[in-house]
């Protein structure tokens, strides 16, 4: 976790709220990657948050090997923003 991603990690809340989430269970999932607790499996939480979180918020909430831990082997097909695709493809 970075220094500073406590004063983001807020951004979290938002993906999976309407699932009873809040963002440090968001977090522990993608940073697990377990999700048996968890009504969602880690990888819909992984598309919710490329789909509801700006590129430049997930790099100030997770270190770069934390981001590509997280988002290698993610299928560039399946995102809308060109943007979110292109920061996607650097870590696959």
């Amino acid at each position: 976790m970075h220094v500073n991603s406590k004063e983001y990690l807020h951004h979290l809340d938002k993906v999976c709220s309407d699932y009873s989430m809040n963002a440090f269970d968001v977090y522990k999932v993608l940073m697990s990657k377990e999700d048996d607790l968890f009504p969602l499996s880690f990888e819909i939480v992984k598309y919710k948050v490329l789909k509801d979180i700006a590129c430049d918020t997930l790099k100030n909430i997770f270190t770069l090997e934390e981001l590509k831990s997280i988002f290698s082997n993610t299928n560039v097909k399946k995102i809308k923003n060109p943007q979110t695709r292109k920061f996607i493809q650097t870590f696959n």
